[in-house]
């Protein structure tokens, strides 16, 4: 039974501040830990045939408000802006992305603008709609929370196989191609929380770091970050006893849509190896 007509959820986002995201990789242990037990798994499974290219399967989830679908509610040509540009961007690693079914779910407006990471109610919502196996890409979209702000967020390819209901994207829908958010609305903030379901992290996680293997990202050549950036801060060195400038234009930034332009060499491998999680070889 679709329970989300009489489900209080939670998800969400932000009015003033743009960009930020919710998605939580765990504590600097538990990420340290992760990365060991992937290290290890990479022995067993480096041998698995290669494919040339994959298209990952998109079913995309949209919540609207009952009584005032404007909010909430858009065309099938905004989805179609989304999948374009991630695209353009994951394409030429291999990675493309096609739609396989919309659902449009009318729900109340308090449920609607109430969405957090990790509460019951989310786990309810995408018990009910989720569909697909870890090659599936579920996307939820909501209204933004006053009281949570978020643009959106994501889960991570090692934890499909402990919670495989929690996995996806949920996204605000005013950061969508055409949203009101502005500056965060040409689909790049859903690239953005794709790069996390394929396994990427923040540039600026954990700050200045000395050793890029081992720490922040584990990607060497995203320079280290002490922070999220705001706007473009093009030539900014938050960590000036480190090599580089840092990494504003890239996808896994806060910067706005129009500084960043894309991923790494380095990002590229790394998704390639995490994609492994989901039982895609590319």
């Amino acid at each position: 039974m679709r329970l989300l007509a009489v489900v209080t959820i939670a998800f969400s986002l932000f009015s003033t501040v743009y960009g930020f995201c919710g998605s939580n990789p765990g504590s600097k242990e538990q990420v340290a830990k992760y990365e060991e037990e992937f290290q290890a798994s990479l022995k067993n499974i480096s041998t698995e045939a290669k494919q040339a290219s994959y298209t990952v399967p998109v079913r995309w989830n949209i919540f609207y408000d009952q009584n005032n679908p404007s909010d909430g509610n858009y065309a099938d040509s905004v989805i179609q802006q989304t999948i374009s540009v991630l695209n353009y961007y994951y394409q030429s690693n291999g990675l493309s992305f096609a739609v396989a079914s919309v659902q449009r779910i009318p729900i109340d407006y308090r449920t609607l603008h109430s969405f957090q990471f990790n509460t019951n109610p989310e786990r309810q919502v995408k018990q009910a709609y989720r569909i697909g196996g870890a090659e599936t890409l579920n996307i939820y979209s909501v209204g933004n929370n006053p009281n949570y702000p978020y643009s959106g967020w994501a889960t991570f390819p090692r934890d499909y196989s402990s919670d495989p209901y929690n996995d996806g994207i949920v996204y605000i829908y005013n950061y969508l191609p055409g949203g009101s958010a502005t500056g965060y609305n040409t689909g790049k903030i859903m690239a953005h929380e794709v790069g996390h379901w394929v396994g990427l992290y923040h540039t600026f996680q954990d700050g200045c770091q000395s050793d890029a293997y081992n720490a922040g990202d584990y990607v060497a050549d995203t320079a280290a970050e002490s922070g999220p950036a705001s706007g473009c801060p093009t030539g900014q060195d938050s960590c000036p006893f480190l090599p580089g400038l840092d990494p504003v234009q890239n996808m896994m930034d806060y910067s706005n849509d129009a500084c960043r332009t894309g991923f790494t060499p380095g990002q590229y491998a790394r998704m390639k190896q995490q994609l492994q999680y989901r039982g895609i070889y590319i």
